[in-house]
This record gives structure tokens, C-alpha cells and sequence, in this order.
């Protein structure tokens, strides 16, 4: 209509002059220009898709390529040979002039288009035109129901009211006076149209187009239909293809918005229901099918990369066989059958280097028991090295310690014969001088003497030999100061010897028989072994008002307040890590799956989905879990973003709380979910080696030189500051406690029900820290405790752990 400047373009003048020439052959046009004329200030979007449904005939015209081209013009004749693609039976005429017919659109090429310049245009349109009107099936004569295009004079004053109560939104009002027209003329599609607006709280019939959804169900819209003329009802369908197509529209393009935005599986699986929603509209059902073949692809390359991390990362036998389970689990995916059979290749090979080396270290000892193990080792592993000669090198070992003893013994015997004759001979000389007092004095004393040497020759010979047991009786048989010294030696290298076993069945995950020789041993070193361990295994917890125990056997038990069936863990098994909440208890399964029970208002029990856990932590209301990949997830309240832990990485240990979660990692660096205002930044914290959260505010952090630190250092709970020798630590809403190298305990904060009364405590090798109260493991399995008892928290004194 107009060009870049604004002036009337020779295209208007041209159409405006074919639409009065074709308005005089008897047809029936839409021309915008005129049509549309008194819609000022409407949407002509409604009336211009109702003209493109009814029509039979489109005629496009122009004077340059560009104006074919132009957005709106284009539009228009676009979704009109659509309709002719789609089987309807329509003509589009091309009419051009001042241009070549080939700079005509491409998409008109099959197309007889029309030169307006030539003499006959007219007649070659009108005669085109009235081709597809003629040779369209007959209209048989029927005796339509009567076509309301005109209000009677006793109906129009209350149509006028009815549509004036619409234009107020007095709907009730409006639906009452079309009644009252309807009474009059109950086939007046005017009145049907006023209720169908207040029906649907429309003020205009032109907003009709603005509805959420369309309205071609309603019975209003059914009868309107029915008895309005072709002009109303190619307005009323135009309203609802309008709505169709718009919402059909914004469902597609949302669709396609999350499907570009999608980052995860789940987001473009997500984005495939959308476009499921909508099958029919445009290529829906192929880009569902599309976003669904990313999502399993990229779920499948975030296993395959999970698998990959851990093969990379595999240091023994059991990584290499969970990354070949993973692999496996791809099936033909990528390269995963030949990484499954690389790591199953792998896992054997440390499976073997595993057995070699502990192997190694039985063959270098000087008991026949350990050289028979390392003898049975190598022999499990034949073929690999030089296992199959190492077995003969056992083998003759063997002999030769058992001849080397024998021979000790025939010596034994010999010189107990010598002493033995010896003895006589003196026996004699102290009979022959007994007559003289004073000679007699002195021989007996000799004799003592030599005897006492005899002895101490002997034991000393035994405990060189490595029969402590045997040394000792005899230097108690002596009993002089020299042999006590000599019995403390005996008993320290018994207790070096226990500990190196203990060590090496510990190695060979004998954890049972280890646990038993490290309490019999009862040395310094043998207690930091056993606090080491139970401070990873964790066997012992203390909840707000319960407590729970990890058995050797792998069941759990517990006492105290089961009000939210927190201590419901009788039916328990296989479990090897433990954990007490604030009102729920949380166990670690050896296959790396958790389970959970109590209270679960926040979801702090929904564990039941997690995988390849190593370690379990709770708090109040949260669970947290730390992966094998040194990744952490939790679950549970979060209202202070205490969960938001997933972009951690190496981490080794966590203790949550209600405010925050603190997590080690493998450098000794400490991380955090939140800084409080009552305590101070743990980032710059190094070489710490455990951490445990104070209450709600503060963290105290185990250091590896047996120091404790803390983010405080006011409050009671966080005088820990002249702390040393400690090997764990442990932290609730009242006190923190320590245990010591030797097995005794320290604690500092709140003591009012005596939570801190650990001082008399020995032989302990894990603490606990519950509310107001304090449990402790010793090394025979046993358990002390003190502090608050209301709810029975501490009744643990006929437990053993290691039964």
C-alpha cells in the first residue's frame, strides 16, 4: 500500500480498481483497504484469517519483486497456498505489471500468473474466477432454518441494551436481555452472541479472539453459528482458528525454548513431553523424537564419562571392577565393551599385586604361620611373577626354621644336662664345706647366685628366641629388680609383635581378628590404630536423644527416644557406617547404597535412590553423603542452603548442622555452605585431618600434629586451643570432646548433666557427642557413658561391638 517513504505505491491504486471491477461482476471481496474501513481501532487479524478460510480465490498483485516479498504481503499468501497444499479447493492468481513474470516469487512457478498491462486482463480473471465457482459441486436447494442478518424494530432496542450491559461487564445483566430478545426471536444469532460473550466475560466481539482456549463447544456458539449469515460465521470460526493457532503456537515455541535451553536429560525429556503435547502441530512429534535421542545420548555419555573417571582413577581392585560394571552396564556403547574387558584385565592384575605384596611381607617374618600364609598366597596366584618359586622358597624356609629349632632344642637339652651336672658338683662342694658356718653362708649364697644367672640366661634366651610368654613367667620366678626391667622389655616386644600382626590382618581385611590383637597388644600405637579406624568406619553415634551402634557382624543397634521410630534398626544388615540425626538414623551398606528411618519432614530419609556411597553424615534434618569420587550429595532442609554441596570435589569428611555443612578435603583444606556472623572463616584452615560443627555457629578442626583449631575462641564449647596428642574429635549443640593417643578422654563446653565428666575414662577408641550427653567405645567392644539419660539415650552398657 505504501513504500519506504510513505507514498501511496501504484500497487494500491491498481487493487483498489480491480476490487470495484470485480465487486461489479457479482463477487464478493475482501480488499483490506475498503473491507476493513470501518474497523478502525480493532484487530483486523480475526477478519483477515476468516477471509483467508472462506475464499475460493486469492489474486496477488504487484509491480515489483520486492512488494511480492514484503513481510506482511507474504504472510498472506503464503498461508493461503497452504491451505491449497493441504487439499482444499482454492485458486491463486499471480497478477504482475511494469516486471517479468520470472522475478515473480519461486513458490508462484507452477502458477499461471496474469500481466495487468495486457489488453483482455479482466476478462481472463473473471473468466478464471467464475471456473472454480462453476464447477463447483451444485448448492442443493434446502429450506435453511431462518438467517437472522437484520434485528426486527422490537428486537434491536434490547440488543443494543444487552451489548451496552457487555461493554460495562455487567454480564448477568447482558445474558437477561438477550433472553429477552431470544423470547421475541428465538433465532436471532445476534442474541446468541450476546450470551456467548457474557458466558464468557467478553466485553467486545472482537476480544472474543483473546480467550484462553476456544469456545466452539459452548451451545451459545453452536446456535450463533447455526443461525447467523456467512459473514458471522467465517468471524466466529476466524476467532477460534485464531486461538487454535495461537495457543498451539506459544505450547510449540515453549517447547522449543526448553529444548534449546536444556542442559540435562531430564530438562530435554521434559521438552519431548511438550512436544508430545501437541503431535499434529508442524514437526512436534519429530522433535520430541529428537530431544528424546539427545537425552539418552547424553545420559549415556555421562555414564560412559563416569565410568572413564574411574577407570583413570582406580588404585586397586575394587575400582577397576566397579568401572568394568559401569562399562558393561553401557552395553555397545562407544568403546565400553573394550574398557570393560581392559578393566576386568586390570582388577585381576591388582587383585594379584595385592596378594603378591601382602605375600611379601608374611614371607620376611620368622614365624612358621606367617610363612605358610605367604606360602598359600603365592600358591593362589600361580603363573604371575615368580609366585610358583617364591612357594618353593617358603617351603624350604619352613624346613628350615623347623630344623634350625630342632637343633636350638637338642642344644636346649644339652646344656640343661651341663647345668644340671654343674649343679650337682656344686651341691657336693657345699656339702664338704658345710661344717665350716661362715663357708656355708657364702656357698648358699653362691649356689642362689648361680642359679638366679642360670635362670635369667635362660629367659633372656627365650625372649630372644620370641617366646615372651615363656621369658616372662621366669623372670617372675627371679624377682629381683633386674628381671622386673627385663619383664617390661618382654612385654613391650609382645606388644610390637601383636601390633605388626594386627596390622597385617587388617591388611588382609581379617577386620574381626585385627580389632582382637590390637586390644591384646594395648599399646600406644595400638590404640591410635583402633581410633583411626572407628573414626572411619563409624561405629559409634550420638544423636540429639539417641545413640547408635555398628556391630562387627554388620547389624546396628540403638538406644533412647524412638517417638519418630529412629532406633527402628533391629532388621538392619550388611551395613558398615552409621549415623544419628536430630530424630532419624541413617546406615552406609557395604554395596554403597544408604538406608534410612524416622522422621522425614524434610526428606532427610530420602536416601533410597543414592549409589556409590562411601561415607554417611547427619544433622538436624539433613543427610549427607560423600561419593566415591570425593563429590558430595545431600538431601533434607535447606532453608540456609546447608545443601548446597554439589560442586564439591575431593572431599574426604563432612559434619553437618542446622545452619551449615563443613567438608575436608584431601589437601587438608576445609570448605563451607555458609559463614556465620558469630565465627570466622575456615578457608584459610590447612593440614587438618578431621572437623567436627559446634552447636549451630562454630567448627573445630583436628590438625595432623594432634592440635585442635576452632573459629572461635570465646565460646566455652571451643576451648580446645591447648588440646594435644588428640587423634579424633567430635561436637554437639553442648560440648566437644577429644580423645587422646592413650586412650583417655578431654572435653570442654556446657556440663550441666555432667556431659563432660570423661576424665576417669581409659582404653577409649571412638567418641561421640550427643545433647547434653557423651558415649564412648572401648577396645574390647564395650561402651561407657555419661550425661543426660531422660529418654535412655545412654543405656548401652550390655552392648559389645565386636560380638
Amino acid at each position: 500500500e505504501t513504500d519506504s517513504s510513505g507514498a501511496r505505491t501504484p500497487d494500491s491504486v491498481l487493487a483498489n480498481d480491480l476490487y470495484h471491477q470485480l465487486t461489479r461482476e457479482g463477487f464478493k471481496v475482501f480488499f483490506a483497504a475498503i473491507t476493513l474501513n470501518g474497523k478502525l481501532g480493532t484487530a483486523y487479524e480475526p477478519y483477515i484469517f476468516a477471509a483467508l478460510n472462506s475464499s475460493k480465490v486469492m489474486v496477488v498483485l504487484g509491480t515489483k519483486p520486492e512488494y511480492f516479498n514484503a513481510v506482511w504481503v507474504r504472510n498472506e499468501w503464503s498461508r493461503y497456498l497452504a491451505m491449497i497444499k493441504a487439499g482444499e479447493n482454492k485458486m491463486l492468481v499471480p497478477a504482475y505489471r511494469d516486471m517479468d513474470a520470472y522475478d515473480l516469487p519461486e513458490e508462484f512457478s507452477h502458477l499461471q500468473a496474469l500481466d495487468m498491462s495486457k489488453l483482455g486482463f479482466m476478462q481472463d480473471l473473471i473468466y478464471g474466477i467464475k471456473k472454480i465457482i462453476c464447477t463447483e459441486e451444485p448448492t442443493p436447494t434446502v429450506i435453511k432454518e431462518t438467517v437472522v442478518t437484520q434485528q426486527s424494530a422490537s428486537t434491536a432496542p434490547l440488543l443494543e441494551r444487552a451489548f451496552m450491559f457487555l461493554e460495562d461487564g455487567e454480564w448477568d445483566s447482558a445474558t437477561e436481555y438477550c433472553e429477552k430478545v431470544l423470547d421475541l426471536d428465538p433465532k436471532c444469532a445476534e442474541g446468541y452472541l450476546g450470551k456467548l460473550m457474557a458466558e464468557l466475560n467478553v466485553k467486545t466481539r472482537e476480544s472474543l479472539k483473546n480467550c484462553c482456549s476456544p469456545f466452539d463447544k459452548s451451545n451459545n456458539y453452536i446456535k450463533a453459528i447455526r443461525f447467523g449469515d456467512d459473514a458471522l460465521t467465517a468471524e466466529l470460526e476466524g476467532y477460534i482458528d485464531f486461538i487454535k493457532e495461537r495457543n498451539l503456537s506459544a505450547a510449540y515455541n515453549e517447547a522449543f525454548s526448553a529444548m534449546q535451553k536444556a542442559k540435562t536429560p531430564e530438562a530435554l525429556n521434559s521438552a519431548a513431553d511438550k512436544f508430545d503435547a501437541i503431535p499434529d502441530y508442524k514437526d512436534s512429534s519429530a522433535l520430541a523424537a529428537e530431544c528424546r535421542k539427545k537425552a539418552k545420548e547424553m545420559h549415556l555419555n555421562s555414564l560412559y564419562e563416569t565410568a572413564l573417571n574411574k577407570m583413570n582413577s582406580a588404585k586397586g581392585q575394587d575400582d577397576f571392577e566397579l568401572a568394568a560394571k559401569r562399562f558393561k552396564d553401557l552395553g555397545d556403547y562407544k568403546d565400553s565393551a573394550k574398557l570393560a574387558e581392559e578393566c576386568d584385565k586390570k582388577a585381576e592384575e591388582a587383585r594379584k599385586e595385592s596378594i603378591y605384596t601382602r605375600a611379601g611381607i608374611n614371607i620376611s617374618s620368622y614365624y612358621i604361620s606367617n610363612i605358610e600364609k605367604a606360602m598359600n598366597l603365592f600358591g593362589s596366584i600361580p603363573g604371575y611373577k615368580d609366585a610358583d618359586e617364591q612357594v618353593e622358597v617358603c617351603r624350604k624356609k619352613i624346613e628350615e626354621i623347623k630344623a634350625k629349632k630342632e637343633a636350638e632344642r637338642l642344644e636346649q637339652e644339652r646344656q640343661a644336662e651341663i647345668k644340671r651336672e654343674k649343679t650337682k658338683k656344686t651341691m657336693k662342694i657345699a656339702i664338704i664345706i658345710a661344717s665350716i658356718v661362715a663357708v656355708i653362708i657364702v656357698a648358699i649364697i653362691i649356689i642362689n647366685a648361680i642359679l638366679t644367672t642360670s635362670k635369667y640366661n635362660e629367659a633372656t634366651k627365650l625372649m630372644e628366641e620370641g617366646k615372651f610368654n615363656e621369658a616372662i613367667a621366669l623372670f617372675e620366678e627371679i624377682g629381683n629388680e633386674k628381671s622386673n626391667e627385663a619383664i617390661a622389655e618382654a612385654r613391650s616386644r609382645l606388644a610390637t609383635e601383636k601390633f605388626n600382626e594386627a596390622n597385617t590382618l587388617m591388611e588382609e581385611g581379617k577386620t574381626n581378628e585385627a580389632i582382637a590383637l590390637y586390644a591384646e597388644s594395648g599399646n600406644e600405637k595400638s590404640l591410635k590404630a583402633l581410633s583411626k579406624f572407628f573414626s572411619k568406619t563409624s561405629m559409634l553415634d550420638a544423636g540429639y536423644n539417641h545413640a547408635v551402634g555398628l556391630k562387627s557382624d554388620g547389624t546396628v543397634v540403638a538406644a533412647g527416644d524412638n517417638s519418630r521410630d529412629q532406633c527402628n534398626v533391629s532388621s538392619w544388615s550388611n551395613i558398615i557406617a552409621v549415623s544419628a540425626g536430630a530424630n532419624h538414623t541413617v546406615g552406609l551398606k557395604a554395596d554403597g547404597t544408604v538406608i534410612a528411618t524416622g522422621y522425614n519432614y524434610d526428606g532427610q530419609c530420602n536416601v533410597s535412590e543414592w549409589r556409590d556411597i562411601v561415607a554417611i553424615y547427619t544433622g538436624n534434618s539433613i543427610t549427607v553423603g560423600i561419593k566415591s569420587d570425593g563429590t558430595v550429595i545431600a538431601t533434607g532442609n535447606n532453608k540456609w542452603g546447608q545443601c548446597n554441596v554439589s560442586d564439591w570435589r575431593d572431599i574426604v569428611a563432612i559434619s553437618t548442622n542446622t545452619f551449615t555443612t563443613v567438608g575436608l578435603k584431601s589437601d587438608g583444606t576445609v570448605v563451607a555452605t555458609r559463614d556465620n556472623d558469630d565465627n570466622d572463616n575456615v578457608s584459610d584452615w590447612r593440614d587438618i585431618v578431621a572437623i567436627s560443627v559446634v552447636g549451630n555457629d562454630y567448627t573445630v578442626g583436628l590438625k595432623s600434629n594432634g592440635t585442635v583449631v576452632s573459629d572461635d575462641h570465646y565460646d566455652s564449647r571451643c576451648k580446645v586451643h591447648d588440646w594435644s596428642d588428640i587423634v579424633a574429635i567430635n561436637a554437639s549443640d553442648t560440648h566437644t570432646v577429644g580423645l587422646k593417643s592413650d586412650g583417655t578422654v578431654v572435653a570442654t563446653g556446657y556440663n550441666d548433666d555432667g556431659q563432660c565428666n570423661v576424665s576417669d575414662w581409659r582404653d577409649i577408641v571412638a567418641i561421640s557427642a550427643g545433647y547434653r550427653y557423651t558415649v564412648g567405645l572401648k577396645s574390647d567392644g564395650t561402651l561407657v557413658a555419661t550425661g543426660s539419660n531422660t529418654v535412655g539415650q545412654h543405656d548401652i552398657s550390655n552392648w559389645n561391638l565386636f560380638e
